[in-house]
């Protein structure tokens, strides 16, 4: 019990230095997203209302986004501890993706103990599959960020481990109904895998449930949870993110491939001339679109490219959801992920561990059908899955292997360590060293050198105006200059009819495109953009640059 114990704490602490180390400084800043959390997080700390005036949201409307609520209320208490910055927003990644870690273990234990094959190495494989979490790339990179699928992964680990865990006590069986409820508000993905596991679960053990009281106790907590996920659902901003995102939306799917009118009515026309005309105004719409083959095809591809090796081990995909040069996962993992797989479905599976390949082919499902897959961060929900195949292959490995001579058992432990060490570190080396060093710019670094110089010199200029070509640039002021959400609010609050609105302003502060050459001569105007917004003549004053020495902003000011 000792030795558990010392085990699971030493994971522990790994997890907490792997997360914690540097959390406001690597990645060196904070993207749109994560300033927009923080700032609606500040402002409910301080007014109870959301950028937009809205009371205690059930969604926040965030930068026309739409974000479920969970991440967004965590973290007011960690801006009221740690302050507005970019630790205090990170935070709350970082502390659920360490209580993840920990989770996994009695996860993981859990199932393990009741698979009579594995029963004997279940703590072995439970403290394998937790410390491959704590290092894991893709659970590290969206630990140390403001991502909400982060908290999602904690908060799904724990339902199903309650769930399964109260087969024999009752009250964390109803305790579970709390956390799948949760979940509804936690991720957009996780509104369609959590229901698919909670459903199977009730499937796999409709026999084993708790006396009937705790189960209507479940089914009374999670309808309270899910009437407030479905009052969601009917919302506008629910129906604008979906429209945005999914292939089966015309616009979403053919944007910049194809004249859908010019399709349609083409198709229409030749039915019309076969004699078809009706059944041509029935199939050849935009309402239809969804049923076509190509459709099902392109669904079909997005789910497969999920579990695509250059995906997974060699590139992930889009730059802010891996370290430079490096997947999401080790190399040295798949023939173990491979071994593991191949173990449970031919000697380990019954209705405990029939969950595991169940939630792997679920997660993949909201990716299949919105476009720009495979997406890390909406299948991050895989977690701790991968890890755990590839320690119940250790498991297996070492297991035949022990049965060899003792100089084999020696080499092959070198050899893994040797490997792991190797794989690691350099790892680590691509993200404390590169991901500053090259990503820079996707990390949208040098608001807030751009933020601290305009506040300190805005008294000597009538108006600042600040170029759209910055990005989302509002927001940015707002974060980093701490402008008193109460005061703000007062003034009307954020307005936005979408990513390119120039309506927003406080204090000197006005967010629009200009024209250099055309600016009011009757005013001392400081003007902040990119290098693009003026000409070679301009009076610059700073010059802003990314890690690597190219050009990010620069900041001028009228003649």
């Amino acid at each position: 019990m000792r030795r558990h114990i010392f085990l699971l704490v030493s994971i522990f602490i790994l997890a907490c230095i792997l997360r914690l180390y540097q959390l406001g400084k690597t990645p060196i800043s904070l993207e749109w997203d994560e300033v927009a959390i923080g700032y609606d997080a500040y402002s409910i700390l301080h007014t109870g209302r959301d950028q937009f005036g809205t009371l205690l949201p059930l969604t926040f409307r965030s930068l026309d986004d739409y974000k479920p609520p969970i991440y967004e209320y965590i973290t007011v208490p960690s801006v009221a501890i740690f302050g507005l910055n970019s630790f205090g927003v990170r935070f709350p990644s970082a502390f659920f993706g360490i209580l993840t870690v920990i989770a996994t273990y009695f996860l993981i234990f859990t199932i393990m103990s009741k698979v009579p094959r594995l029963a004997k190495g279940a703590s072995y494989i439970a403290f394998l599959a937790a410390f491959l979490l704590s290092v894991s790339p893709w659970h590290l990179q969206f630990s140390r960020a403001a991502f909400e699928v982060n908290v999602s992964v904690f908060i799904t680990v724990v339902a199903v481990y309650l769930f399964i865990a109260g087969l024999e006590k009752s009250r964390l069986f109803v305790l579970s109904a709390l956390f799948f409820g949760l979940d509804l508000f936690s991720y957009h993905s996780t509104r369609v895998v959590a229901p698919l596991l909670l459903v199977s679960l009730f499937l796999l053990f409709n026999r084993l449930l708790p006396k009937r009281k705790y189960v209507v106790r479940f089914s009374l907590i999670f309808a309270v949870f899910f009437a407030g996920f479905i009052s969601i659902l009917l919302t506008p901003g629910s129906e604008i993110r979906f429209q945005a995102t999914n292939i089966f939306n015309a616009g979403a799917r053919y944007l910049n491939e194809k004249d859908l009118e010019k399709i349609f009515l083409d198709q229409r026309l030749l039915d019309a001339k076969a004699g078809f005309a009706q059944a041509g105004k029935i199939f050849h719409n935009q309402r239809f679109i969804y049923s076509d083959y190509d459709t099902l095809v392109k669904a079909f591809n997005h789910y497969l490219s999920n579990f695509g090796f250059e995906f997974l081990f060699i590139r992930g995909d889009a730059p802010l959801h891996h370290a430079p040069g490096f997947g999401l996962i080790y190399v040295w993992e798949l023939p173990f992920i491979l071994l593991g797989i191949l173990y449970i479905l031919k000697n380990g599976l019954n209705r405990y561990s029939l969950i595991l390949p169940l939630w792997f082919l679920f997660v993949p499902i909201p990716d299949a059908v919105t476009r720009e897959a495979p997406h890390a961060v909406r299948s991050e929900l895989f977690l701790p899955l991968w890890q755990t195949f590839a320690a119940i292959g250790l498991f297996v490995a070492f297991d035949f292997v022990r049965k060899e001579s003792r100089w084999v058992v020696v080499f092959s432990v070198l050899f893994a360590l040797s490997t792991f060490m190797v794989d690691n570190s350099y790892y680590l080396h691509q993200y404390y060293v590169h991901t500053n060093y090259e990503l820079s710019k996707n990390w949208l670094y040098g608001r807030k050198q751009a933020v601290e110089y305009t506040e300190n010199v805005k008294g000597s200029y009538d108006h600042v105006l600040v170029s759209m070509h910055v990005d989302m640039p509002y927001i940015f002021w707002l974060f980093y200059s701490k402008y008193p959400p109460a005061k703000y609010l007062a003034a009307g609050g954020t307005v936005s009819g979408g990513f390119a609105d120039q309506r927003n302003h406080f204090d000197k502060y006005e967010f629009k495109n200009f024209n250099y050459n055309n600016l009011p001569t009757n005013e001392t105007l400081l003007l902040v953009g990119v290098p693009g917004d003026f000409p070679p003549d301009a009076r610059i004053l700073k010059t802003i640059r990314y890690i690597d020495g190219t050009k990010a902003l620069e900041i001028v000011e009228n003649r």
